[in-house]
């Protein structure tokens, strides 16, 4: 009986011990978060290849644990391209992504067909022999591969394509680029640079006002507004293919720069008579941006994020 009595008295203060005990471990598990927006909404969501949702949701990560490690974020919607992403979590984090997707190239070859492009690998000019980056990459090397790959990819979607080099150290005056893309009667010049500076990422540039060279003044006033919407359209297709590997600087006038703050717009853009765009690849100064455009994987990436910005301008 004293024994019953005992048991009586002990196992509910046992109890209370272990439900204490089990109320604090989980509150110790606590979950991380991240809400996932994209547009168009819809999408599949996975996490480190599971399954969470689809967009806009609210994707819970059990692992996070008191310490930040890195989490592959996909997005997946029929029709567009697959978008790929990274955050960092730990333990009852809530972090908030917004994936932009581009719309998948037509397989078909015809998605530019009709279309001229005219590739303008930067450098040499008579401006400068373009610059290099701290571990020796030159701009000049960087700009001719990744026209190169571009190239391939705009004539498989059925673009003709026209270089403004017909070898990477061939030096043309940026006047007689322009004229090239006149000539051809291009759709649209792409420009292809690598800045310098204490800056990272890449960026678009436009003419956005008339500048003066040498009793020249252009461009005219109706290609200005066709370069403005071009890079309207080219900037957020191509800073959604680069998935987040270089930082996105947006879009900016040509007046922004240090030639075009001088003339009123790039050289390469008084003399255009087509939609002329300038995109600054990377800052090869920056030690980041020049590791990942010296690999093959981020020229073809580089490569493929210029070709959805085509698409997106020029596409059917």
């Amino acid at each position: 009986m004293k024994r019953c009595l005992l048991l009586a008295l002990v196992l509910p203060a046992l109890l209370c011990i272990a439900w204490t005990t089990l109320t604090c471990s989980t509150a110790a598990a606590a979950t991380a978060s991240v809400r996932v927006h994209s547009t168009p909404s819809g999408a599949k969501v996975f996490v480190n290849g599971y399954l969470k949702g689809r967009t806009p949701c609210t994707a819970r990560v059990s692992s996070a644990t008191a310490h930040r490690k890195p989490y592959k974020i996909t997005v997946i919607l029929p029709g567009y391209e697959k978008w790929v992403g990274t955050v960092t979590l730990k333990a009852s984090d809530a972090k908030t992504l917004e994936a932009t997707l581009t719309r998948a190239a037509e397989e078909t070859g015809e998605s530019l067909k009709g279309r001229i492009v005219c590739i303008d690998p930067g450098h040499p000019s008579e401006a400068s022999e373009g610059t290099t980056g701290p571990n020796g990459t030159t701009e000049v090397h960087i700009n001719w591969v990744v026209a190169a790959k571009l190239k391939a990819l705009l004539i498989a979607d059925g673009a003709k394509v026209v270089l403004t080099k017909t070898s990477e150290s061939q030096s043309v005056t940026n006047k007689q680029r322009a004229l090239i893309a006149n000539h051809a009667g291009a759709s649209l010049m792409l420009r292809l640079h690598c800045d310098s500076g204490p800056i990272d990422g890449a960026a678009t540039y436009y003419p956005d006002k008339q500048g003066h060279k040498d009793g020249v003044t252009g461009p005219s006033e109706s290609i200005i507004a066709k370069c403005r919407a071009a890079a309207k359209a080219f900037h957020p297709a191509f800073a959604a293919a680069l998935q987040g590997s270089i930082t996105d600087r947006g879009i900016h006038g040509d007046s922004a720069t240090l030639v075009g703050g001088k003339q009123g717009a790039l050289t390469g853009s008084i003399y255009s008579k087509v939609p002329v765009l300038t995109i600054e690849m990377c800052v090869l100064s920056n030690a980041h941006d020049e590791a990942f455009i010296r690999r093959q994987a981020g020229q073809t990436q580089m490569a493929k994020a210029l070709r959805a910005g085509v698409l997106a301008v020029l596409g059917r």
